[in-house]
């Protein structure tokens, strides 16, 4: 158990008052066969040894899956023990709330999972406390593993030039668009231009009706990042030194700015800084003619609006004239502190294969595989976002992510509020950035 690289999660544990959770196997220690004695003859070959029986392993592996998830789960997992005699795979599902505390209890206990699901946020987090194995130079055929999948999502597993993890599933935000509404407004095809969407959004919103060109879900980062993204916008350098000059750079006050600037025309629904309908509701509905969000979309209009046919399309192009959106999903990550390291990894590998990707996606989990997209075995609609997949980008995966995206939405409040403008507003969330970067 490795309590002094850990003191502070131990801290953080106790002031939330955790039950401890240990869900790890113990250990088993491998142990040899006798050695044999070969015939008595001076021209008898030495004594060797018989063959030893890899001992049987047990690895406990910890996920957020959903009911259908868990299940398809079940059947990777019998073909990765089928494919692996003498590995079993336990499996431990949490509610996603309390995912993160069990993790942090068990870490501080010394009592970890062996493998564990997390959310791409919580990588460079866990990374930064030690907790996590480093699985470039350690994982076998790791450069050929990570190869096939797209960057964005690789990207989050990243932390001080080194991998903690594999990206496991992902998702980005395209747009949505109410076709319906789109040709009442003599409008055909969605917008492919950052110009276009602002227009449209002001040529499709109604004040009298109360109906909207475009909405969001919030202030908080995940909202308005695909626009921030698509029209060139950047939160800190690559290297994750400095804010100056990216959150508050010319690209990114462009982003906002174009945002607040629909919001002042009215073209943007004031819902995003609270009340009004939901996006999902409203888009289906005809409130909001345009909205940004992700795959799991499908199955929402399928249970509460059945007869309203959800229309994608890709983020439109900034001023560059390229596309981008933002990177959603899990990562798998190996714990630093388990016993079973060998086994670990191959079960971690084995969810990056074609056989146990292509499995996930059938209960629409989208796979991290770039050469699947366009699989025939894919779900129609995953096109469109295996597309802006190419080109997405991750928050900044850094352990105060939290702190940074925070600090944006509270610049984004206050430019909606009037308060500052785009340029101020970000010019104290850099400001605010760099202190959580140590500057």
């Amino acid at each position: 158990m490795k309590l002094n690289r850990f003191a502070l999660i131990t801290i953080s544990v106790l002031i939330i008052s955790a039950t401890i959770l240990s869900a790890c196997a113990p250990a088993v220690t491998p142990t040899s066969a006798a050695a044999t004695e070969a015939a008595a003859s001076t021209e008898a070959p030495a004594a060797t040894e018989a063959p030893v029986a890899a001992e049987p392993v047990t690895i406990q592996y910890w996920h957020t899956h959903s009911d259908a998830e868990a299940a398809q789960l079940d059947k990777v997992i019998a073909d990765f023990e089928a494919a692996n005699p003498g590995i079993t795979v336990e499996t431990t599902r949490y509610a996603y709330n309390d995912y993160k505390t069990a993790l942090l209890t068990a870490i501080s206990s010394g009592s970890v999972p062996d493998v564990a699901r997390l959310d791409i946020a919580w990588v460079s987090e866990f990374a930064d406390q030690g907790a996590l194995t480093q699985l470039d130079g350690n994982l076998p055929d790791f450069e050929n593993i990570v190869k096939d999948t797209f960057p964005g999502p690789l990207s989050t597993n990243l932390w001080k030039d080194h991998y903690y993890g594999l990206p496991l599933d992902t998702n980005t935000q395209v747009l949505l668009w109410n076709k319906s509404v789109f040709e009442a407004a003599g409008i055909t095809t969605p917008p492919a231009t950052m110009e276009e969407f602002a227009a449209d959004a002001c040529k499709l919103t109604d004040a009298a009706k109360k109906t909207y060109g475009y909405a969001e879900g919030g202030t908080y980062f995940w909202a308005p990042a695909p626009v921030f993204y698509a029209m060139g916008g950047k939160i800190t350098d690559e290297k994750i030194t400095t804010a100056t000059g990216y959150v508050n750079g010319p690209e990114s006050v462009a982003a906002f700015t174009m945002l607040k600037d629909l919001y002042d025309q009215g073209c943007l629904s004031p819902n995003l800084l609270g009340g009004g309908i939901a996006t999902d509701a409203g888009h289906a509905e005809g409130t909001y003619a345009m909205i940004i969000d992700g795959p799991w979309m499908v199955d929402i209009y399928k249970g509460n609006y059945p007869d309203f046919q959800v229309n994608f399309a890709p983020i439109p192009t900034g001023p560059q004239g390229t596309t981008s959106s933002v990177v959603g999903g899990e990562d798998v990550v190996v714990l630093a502190d388990s016993a079973n390291q060998e086994a670990a990894m191959k079960w971690a590998a084995y969810l990056l294969s074609t056989d146990a990707q292509k499995s996930m996606a059938s209960v629409g989990q989208m796979p991290t595989l770039a050469s699947l997209a366009g699989d025939p075995a894919m779900p129609p609609y995953f096109a469109v976002f295996q597309e802006q997949l190419k080109t997405a980008q991750a928050r900044v995966p850094h352990p105060k992510w939290s702190d940074m995206d925070n600090a944006i939405n509270n610049a984004y409040q206050r430019m909606l509020k009037g308060e500052q403008t785009p340029q101020e507003a970000l010019d104290q969330a850099a400001a605010e950035i760099n202190t959580l970067l140590g500057n």
